[in-house]
């Protein structure tokens, strides 16, 4: 799988703002700066390494991943995309790692 579908959806991403109202809250007890800045490191990571993550950052990304899943729906407008679009990412690489270790048939 090329990477060009995730780094055209990151740039259009990076132009995004966050959120400001979301600047100080949690959901479930989840602080989403952190939780967006967790997603941020783990996709800029993979990007920057021709499509390589390493079994930690994976692990984070998946469970990271899981919580967008939980917060995008959980808010409308503009949080509501920002953090639906950040999950959609997120997937698209957690998919494309999959895709890579998989045996060819």
């Amino acid at each position: 799988m090329t990477m060009l579908p995730v780094q055209a959806l990151w740039e259009k991403h990076l132009s995004a703002p966050f959120p400001t109202e979301l600047l100080l809250e949690e959901v479930d007890g989840l602080n989403l700066t952190l939780l967006e800045a967790a997603a941020a490191g783990c996709i800029a990571e993979y990007l920057n390494h021709d499509g390589q993550l390493d079994q930690h950052r994976t692990a984070m990304l998946g469970i990271t991943y899981r919580h967008l899943t939980v917060v995008a729906r959980r808010h409308t407008g503009e949080a509501h995309d920002y953090f639906t679009r950040l999950e959609d990412i997120a997937y698209q690489v957690l998919t494309a790692i999959m895709d890579a270790k998989a045996p060819a048939a």
